[in-house]
């Protein structure tokens, strides 16, 4: 393993055939940065560092990534790929909050960073142009342009921004342009907020909200601004869909009374279940497929992942296999 001292700071810029942990207690008190100068970088094992910047170019970590401070993945060119998930006791950072064209959409090819596993944060986590191929929890979260195939648990405010996820539960919650949901789930103490995104050019999106199983067929995983004409049919309208309830405590809670909850509810306003339900066993087979690949043997692992493929669109299907290779 060939790690360098530059100045305040340690310096990886080639492959590792194993782990990257500190080797001495002075290692400990250094960030540690990973850049690729001719060759991508890919790390066979776990990484582990005070905290972590992922720099330009191709780089895979094939282990948990852990940091005391924080993990930042810088923009640029190639896909960063963290194969078992990001814990970090500060904050998580993934591309910048900058408006750019170069948007996530239908396929990976605008892709920043792919992320399978979980992202869990003791602060904030932000991610731009992202794929999580697993769930979220953070005290803030916004994701941009992004696509989060699970729940997003926050503690304080949630901000979804041009995207799409599994679900949500925080105390607050903003949406701004078009998003979308996989699950009919969200659950927050505040009332959400649905305000418009500005676009690079300058143009306002407004502010739609839906459910991904009654477009399916006819979008990717994120549904652009050009496509809101056609996704009628899957639209959330903010004073029906979600409802104010009364929640009883739960029994990790300090709460001794009841308390309310704004809930997203769908029940009995869709009335094709054949065609949710086909949708969520598919993306449930994805997701099982995608967790489980690398547990298969080498038959298996081919037979497995054709027999999903036979059941996903284009869109998911590019997502398993960037996950799965």
């Amino acid at each position: 393993m060939s790690i360098s001292e530059v100045g305040d700071r340690l310096v990886l810029t080639c492959s590792v055939e194993g782990n990257v942990f500190p080797k001495s207690e002075r290692e400990t008190l250094f960030p540690l940065t990973i850049k690729t100068e001719s060759e991508p970088v890919v790390i066979d094992g776990s990484l582990y560092a005070r905290s972590l910047d992922i720099g330009n170019g191709s780089i895979a970590v094939h282990g948990p990534i852990a940091a005391r401070g924080d993990v930042t993945v810088s923009p640029g060119e190639g896909t960063f790929r963290a194969l078992a998930g990001i814990t970090s006791l500060s904050g998580v950072v993934i591309g910048e909050k900058t408006l750019s064209r170069r948007q996530l959409a239908d396929d990976l090819n605008e892709c920043r960073s792919i992320i399978k596993g979980d992202i869990v944060s003791n602060q904030s986590v932000l991610l731009n142009n992202t794929v999580v191929f697993g769930s979220i929890n953070a005290v803030n979260c916004t994701i941009v342009n992004s696509v989060v195939l699970g729940t997003i648990h926050c503690q304080e405010q949630l901000s979804v921004e041009m995207s799409s996820a599994g679900g949500y539960l925080s105390k607050s919650v903003i949406f701004r342009g078009v998003c979308t949901f996989f699950n009919a789930f969200g659950e927050s103490a505040e009332k959400p907020q649905f305000l418009p995104y500005e676009d690079v050019d300058g143009a306002l999106v407004e502010c739609s909200v839906h459910l991904y199983p009654a477009l399916r067929s006819e979008v990717g995983m994120r549904v652009t601004r050009d496509q809101i004409s056609d996704a009628s049919i899957s639209l959330l309208y903010p004073d029906v869909d979600w409802l104010k309830v009364t929640a009883e405590p739960d029994a990790l809670s300090n709460d001794e009374f009841p308390s309310e909850r704004w809930v997203l509810s769908i029940g009995g306003r869709i009335a094709d279940y054949t065609k949710i339900n086909e949708a969520a066993e598919s993306l449930s087979e994805m997701l099982r497929v995608g967790f489980e690949f690398s547990h298969y043997n080498p038959e298996t692992k081919n037979k497995q992942f054709q027999e999903v493929l036979k059941h996903l669109t284009s869109s998911e299907a590019s997502i398993l296999k960037a996950v799965c290779n």
